[in-house]
């Protein structure tokens, strides 16, 4: 869905009306990463932002509509952050450093926005918001997956189970979510350490 579109055919928004709304979603990010999803009130958040609460339910339904919108806020901005990185690259092997790379490099700079995603999924805000997990976790590894399977077509990465492999590397980075707040958490040395044991592991 575009962000500038309102759904079942409601007029555009206008660019007063979108940047309040990214005000408010960045607050809600903040607030969720500093408290918890469960603390995370909408009054909490209109504080944050320096807004009425009233504001806030002009702009989303309620907590979980606010909720929705910060998890498509982030995905949205991970991907277009990290895909053009990948796809710059031309072969396989260099495709998933880049991947990993990426990734660390993107925690690293937005660490309250990860660390909002990771308390919304753990205190169950996937189920709700009616999300399916085990389709997230497909969708989420499948551009791996696929990755590995065309690096081993092109004869760059040696025979093993692709999925089982997507599977180490999205826990091996999910792995450093948690530990965000951390800021003795040295990202890009494990982004390079990350970058090796894959090279290791997936090489012919």
């Amino acid at each position: 869905m575009r962000p500038d579109i309102e759904q079942d055919g409601q007029k555009p928004r206008t660019f007063i009306e979108e940047a309040r709304r990214a005000q408010i979603v960045e607050s809600a990010i903040a607030v969720v990463a500093e408290a918890g999803f469960a603390q995370a009130s909408l009054a909490r958040i209109a504080k944050r932002a320096g807004i009425s609460r009233g504001l806030i339910s002009y702009h989303f339904a309620g907590k979980i509509d606010l909720i929705s919108e910060v998890l498509v806020t982030v995905f949205a901005d991970v991907a277009a952050c990290i895909g053009p990185r990948v796809e710059a690259e031309t072969s396989a092997a260099a495709q998933l450093r880049a991947y990993i790379q990426a990734n660390l490099a993107y925690m690293d700079a937005h660490r309250a926005r990860i660390a909002a995603v990771v308390e919304i999924i753990s205190a169950g805000g996937l189920d709700a918001l009616g999300v399916d997990p085990v389709q997230a976790d497909r969708e989420a590894l499948k551009p791996v997956v696929d990755l590995f399977r065309r690096g081993q077509a092109d004869g760059e990465f040696r025979q093993f189970d692709p999925e089982m492999m997507a599977r180490v590397l999205r826990g091996a980075i999910d792995s450093m979510a948690p530990r965000l707040t951390d800021t003795g958490l040295d990202l890009p040395a494990c982004a390079r350490e990350l970058t090796t044991m894959f090279d290791l592991a997936t090489a012919r």
